[in-house]
């Protein structure tokens, strides 16, 4: 696993989040122009972070006035994609080897690749960025 770089205004909001709720956090970007934070806290501590109803989330938002959005990490990283992509279900994570690193490719419902990619690439754009941040995977690709 690479080592990730946080910048200091991350760190600050991994530091707010863990004093709301006590989950480990292995992850957080800050996309400025969706005005959203993404943590990506261990593996079955999705819900805690979240909250009952989703009170942790919510006290969150209003505390950095920012979207949240709670990814939960697994060390098996086809099980990793299919939690970046969720609700979306995933059939199939297939890994390829390139010359420059490791690719993957998702397939999902037709009904589900517009989802899959969002408006102008920013779900897929997401999913690679915390991909190769956690697992130094190059690309990942919906299948056609």
């Amino acid at each position: 696993m690479p080592a990730v770089k946080l910048s200091q205004t991350e760190m600050q909001y991994i530091t707010i989040l863990q004093g709301i709720v006590n989950v480990t956090i292995k992850d957080c970007i800050v996309d400025e122009e969706d005005n959203k934070v993404i943590f990506v806290v261990s593996g079955g501590q999705a819900g805690l972070a979240i909250g009952k109803r989703g009170m942790n989330i919510n006290k969150l938002k209003e505390m950095i006035a920012k979207d949240v959005e709670i990814i939960e990490h697994s060390s098996d990283p086809a099980k990793f994609i299919r939690n970046c992509f969720l609700p979306i279900i995933i059939r199939e994570v297939i890994f390829l080897d390139r010359r420059n690193g490791k690719a993957a490719t998702v397939e999902v419902d037709n009904k589900d690749k517009g989802r899959a990619i969002g408006r102008s690439g920013k779900n897929i754009n997401k999913v690679k960025s915390l991909v190769l941040r956690q697992f130094d995977i190059v690309d990942v690709m919906i299948k056609q």
